[in-house]
């Protein structure tokens, strides 16, 4: 059997330097932020991979403003390449107005459309549950959601989330205790989606926001999660759930075949120029649970993180001017690890008596947790 692979390349000439919006406006307080960007082109003639692809465009120097239905009119200021924040930090979107995002660059004008700002609806409870191995996974604990609204007029959500956790470096530095305790933070990457249109109820349970496995230190000493909920419009869900389906192909046959998503930005003065991206106008609300360590079954037994952490001592002579002229220290060292301790120590050398320093080795990650965390506590953060 003989088969051989034709590359396609499309005329896609179209889509070459166009705009990408990215923003939103919530009912939380501000500042808001919108993102504006250019598509790159993409050249064909590059067999390697990803030759042919040129760094994205941010778009400078535009002028930028959020317009609600009453013609108030709020200014977003560039605080960096392509990253436009609103001037009046107090501003933030009143459930039941409507608003629009103006852009003008280039001595083009783009508007989206009015959308309005729905009234978030409360999350009910955040909560955990434990589930033991089973044909879907390993020991995981699953973070869940319930809400609902008693008025039946949200019916679109999407759901986010922050969570931070705690954590400890398994070596001490006595000359840096700073570097013991830090808090590592992420986020949710896609917004979650989910709707109540077929149910007769405006009813959301057992909705997940995270599963977390013994494979990360997550759950190790102390954790939180916060979840945020948004009341989408119609046209808001069904563009994140056509955005969520495109990204996520996995190249198979069955794969939805790919087609342009509808922004609702467009170009005012050529509505023929298509435009990327999307301004969200949604009502927001939040809730956060902690999970503690003691919370949790005794047969779940999360990593610390530092599986592959080891601690070295090493003597070696005062004398020496580098550390390195030493073959044991020059070895480790090409291994990754530093010195982060020494004690002066002496040996007995032919009745002689010879300064010698004790150095304790090990990589930096594994004694200073700033390198992978922060080690100034976070203003939400309680403990048990």
């Amino acid at each position: 059997m003989v088969g051989c692979v034709s590359p396609y390349y499309p005329n896609i000439s179209k889509y070459e330097n166009l705009l990408v919006v990215d923003g939103q406006l919530t009912n939380l307080s501000g500042p808001y932020t919108v993102k504006l960007s250019r598509t790159f082109k993409y050249s064909g003639d590059n067999e390697a991979l990803g030759a042919g692809v040129q760094p994205a465009e941010l778009v400078t120097g535009a002028q930028v403003k959020i317009i609600d239905n009453t013609g108030l009119e709020v200014q977003l200021k560039e605080i960096s390449s392509g990253e436009y924040r609103t001037v009046d930090t107090t501003f933030c979107g009143v459930p039941g107005k409507s608003y629009k995002l103006q852009i003008k660059s280039n001595d083009q004008i783009y508007e989206s459309d009015f959308l309005t700002l729905k009234t978030p609806t409360p999350i009910d409870k955040v909560y955990w549950e434990y589930k033991p191995q089973d044909s879907d996974g390993p020991k995981r604990v699953q973070v869940l959601l319930d809400t609902h609204d008693s008025s039946n007029d949200t019916r679109y959500y999407g759901w986010e989330y922050q969570e931070t956790w705690k954590f400890q470096v398994p070596l001490d530095d006595t000359d840096k205790p700073e570097w013991k305790t830090c808090y590592k933070s992420d986020s949710s990457f896609f917004l979650n989606l989910g709707t109540t249109i077929e149910r007769n109820s405006d009813i959301i349970d057992r909705q997940q926001l995270q599963s977390i496995d013994e494979s990360t230190n997550r759950l190790f000493i102390r954790y939180t999660i916060q979840a945020k909920q948004y009341s989408l419009t119609e046209q808001t869900y069904h563009y994140f759930k056509d955005l969520i389906t495109l990204n996520q192909n996995q190249g198979s046959l069955y794969d939805v075949a790919p087609y342009s998503l509808v922004s609702n930005v467009k170009n005012v003065n050529n509505k023929d120029i298509p435009v990327l991206g999307y301004f969200m106008v949604a009502g927001v609300s939040e809730k956060r649970i902690f999970i503690d360590r003691s919370e949790l079954p005794q047969d779940f037994n999360p990593t610390d993180g530092f599986n592959d952490c080891s601690f070295h001592s090493v003597t070696v002579l005062q004398s020496l001017t580098d550390f390195r002229e030493n073959n044991e220290v020059d070895s480790l060292m090409k291994l990754g690890y530093t010195v982060y301790e020494k004690f002066a120590s002496a040996i007995l050398q032919g009745g002689d008596t010879i300064p010698t320093w004790n150095l304790s080795m090990a990589k930096p990650y594994c004694f200073n947790c700033t390198l992978t965390g922060v080690n100034k506590t976070p203003d939400f953060w309680t403990e048990k």
